[in-house]
């Protein structure tokens, strides 16, 4: 991650977990790339941070109190200008599946455990595009570590960018 330890974005990220072990991971994992996100512990803190609408990357799980991770994603289609999402969860059926394929801001799903660098890298892309006005492609190619939409990627169509082995950076 050296070449992009210089890299400090001028974009507000908020990683929404209430696990805060993990969220101190994801927070520690984006630091080392120059990235200072904000953290919720809550759904409610959660809302109340996206509702502010100066936002540009939301990190969300979807198991949270307060408010669930799918009410604050829906909570988002009233904004306008809603951030780009990355959607983490150890438990994505299709039921959910569905829901996030009709939230157009939603823009991966990384299903836990998953690779912190695939999770870095696919913050750091959203984060250039956020920075430059650049609307993000309907579809990212398969090798870019993106999905595209959710339940169009992984094995299981469930659009994972996960599992693999990469030493002290691995899985989550």
């Amino acid at each position: 991650m050296g070449a992009d330890a210089g890299y400090v974005p001028t974009v507000p990220v908020l990683i929404a977990d209430n696990d805060e072990a993990v969220s101190g991971l994801l927070v520690e994992v984006l630091r080392q790339s120059g990235i200072s996100p904000e953290q919720a512990f809550n759904g409610l803190e959660a809302l109340k941070r996206c509702q502010a609408g100066d936002l540009k990357v939301l990190i969300c799980d979807l198991d949270m109190p307060g408010a669930t991770g799918l009410e604050v994603l829906e909570s988002l289609r009233g904004l306008e200008q809603a951030p780009q999402v990355v959607v983490i969860s150890g438990y994505l059926d299709a039921s959910i599946q569905q829901q996030l394929v009709g939230m157009p801001f939603v823009r991966e799903t990384l299903r836990k455990p998953f690779d912190l660098m695939v999770f870095a890298a696919t913050v750091r892309r959203l984060l250039g595009q956020a920075e430059h006005g650049v609307a993000p492609p309907e579809d990212p190619p398969a090798e870019s570590g993106g999905r595209g939409r959710p339940g169009a990627g992984g094995a299981d169509g469930c659009g994972e960018a996960g599992a693999g082995d990469s030493g002290s950076d691995g899985p989550l």
